[in-house]
């Protein structure tokens, strides 16, 4: 094997490693983005379902102080 062979081989080594991370990090992203949108939408969910309970409590309230 000549140097250039050589070369040639390591370079492309290195370009299939480093293209090998930079898919394994974007899959990463990609779950953290996705947790991340989880995470909001329970959270979303959460506040909205306390604001409910807390409009059922003074309804209610309300209704059994009138009778």
């Amino acid at each position: 094997m000549s140097t250039k062979e050589i070369s040639r081989l390591v370079v492309l080594l290195a370009v299939l490693v480093f293209g090998f991370l930079l898919i394994v990090k974007l899959i990463q992203g990609t779950a953290g983005l996705v947790g991340s949108l989880f995470n909001l939408i329970l959270g979303i969910v959460v506040a909205v379902a306390l604001i409910c309970i807390v409009i059922w409590m003074f309804w209610y309230a309300n209704k059994k102080r009138k009778k």
